[in-house]
């Protein structure tokens, strides 16, 4: 709690500092395969979150080259402008409504020309978006990122936006299929793109690639769904285990940690690397935490009222 309310004071203190200064567009594009959102405007500041390419961000602050954004689960954070495409209120909803492929292969990358060996414009990772063009070579389709520059992604590596959102299918199969994708991916803090992790960044992911938006943090996560009694007869493929400090009558209660119930008295999390444990002590790398402080269980509560979980398809503008 007292890192909490720490980074709460230092992120009001870095906004008070800069945010009269800006009187740019009010709006922002990632325009980088994944984007820093920091506590303040410094590269040794503390990484809060990442954005995707695509992400929608309002700016309504400016220090040197660091902007201060407010991202659609995330606010008054820092990144730098040329991770950024600008743009006015039009150039925004003009995005939002534009063709767009997603990038649906985990690690690739952006061609100047149809050609893996033309001068490569960026990297591209899952989840990342760009607006479709209309030319096309064999294997090759032209993308322009956020900022209007022309590119070409390979034909295999992206799927049509629209078509993807309607294929997800949120079982309990396919989200530990997806999480098992991701088996030994590094911890980051603050890690939210396939590169690397934090616990629920890491949570999170795996439900939207499976269509279904979670919010950003643990502390958040807990509130979601339905409340799952922790008993191995109960729990399912895909509930969500959270650890950390129960409240007390001093204190309230503070959510460290979450992971996702495999069945078969196992999890898979983002604690270290994204990795397998066993929730019992004769089992292969048993995860020492116990007393966990809840579950819940997300499937079944999508869109609905008060659930705070909403399907990529309610949310297309979350990118």
């Amino acid at each position: 709690m007292k890192r909490i309310l720490l980074l709460a004071v230092m992120a009001l203190a870095a906004l008070s500092a800069a945010a009269q200064d800006w009187d740019g567009p009010q709006w922002a594009v990632v325009n980088s395969s994944s984007c820093f959102l920091r506590i303040k405007p410094d590269y040794e500041s503390g990484n809060e979150t990442q954005c995707l390419m695509g992400t929608v961000l309002r700016v309504h602050g400016a220090d040197r080259y660091w902007r201060l954004v407010d991202a659609p689960d995330y606010k008054d954070v820092w990144t730098t402008q040329l991770n950024v495409a600008f743009m006015d209120e039009a150039g925004k909803d003009a995005w939002i409504a534009a063709p767009k492929y997603v990038c649906s292969v985990e690690y690739t990358h952006l061609f100047a020309e149809p050609s893996t060996t033309a001068e490569r414009v960026c990297d591209f990772t899952m989840g990342d978006l760009v607006r479709k063009g209309t030319g096309s070579r064999r294997g090759w389709v032209e993308v322009f990122l956020p900022s209007g520059k022309a590119c070409w992604a390979r034909a295999y590596d992206v799927t049509d936006f629209d078509e993807w959102v309607r294929t997800r299918e949120a079982t309990r199969e396919n989200l530990i299929a997806t999480a098992r994708r991701l088996l030994g991916t590094p911890y980051m803090w603050g890690g939210a793109s396939v590169k690397h992790f934090d616990c629920s960044g890491f949570t999170q992911f795996v439900y939207r690639q499976c269509g279904i938006v979670l919010p950003r943090n643990a502390r958040e996560q807990i509130h979601t769904g339905e409340e799952i009694p922790y008993d191995f007869d109960k729990m399912l493929p895909g509930d969500l285990i959270f650890y950390g400090t129960p409240a007390t009558a001093r204190k309230p209660m503070v959510v460290a940690h979450v992971a996702m119930y495999m069945g078969d008295k196992k999890i898979i999390h983002s604690s270290q690397v994204v990795r397998i444990n066993s929730l019992v002590p004769e089992g292969e790398d048993y995860y020492e935490r116990t007393n966990p402080l809840g579950v819940r269980r997300i499937l079944g509560h999508v869109d609905e009222p008060g659930s705070g979980l909403r399907s990529v398809a309610a949310r297309p503008w979350y990118y």
